[in-house]
């Protein structure tokens, strides 16, 4: 969790890092000005672990359908 703190850009001392350091979920209750960090920390969270579920399960070629999208459609104009 260290980890994804940093990656966050939030100090250890705020109120979501501290709820997630020691296990206490509940971040829905945080006030408006709390939540802007919750999401950059959950988003940070998620980032490494799906970096890393990726180089385990995925590192030998993938057949995901979600790591094998095709390029979006280019503007015509």
């Amino acid at each position: 969790m260290p980890e994804s703190i940093a990656r966050s850009g939030i100090r250890l001392t705020h109120t979501p890092a501290v709820m997630l350091t020691k296990w206490r979920f509940g971040m829905e209750a945080l006030p408006a000005y709390e939540l802007t960090k919750s999401f950059r920390l959950l988003v940070a969270l998620f980032t490494i672990a799906d970096t890393r579920r990726r180089s385990l399960y995925c590192a030998r070629g993938c057949t995901h359908a979600c790591h094998n999208l095709p390029d979006p459609p280019r503007d015509a104009t």
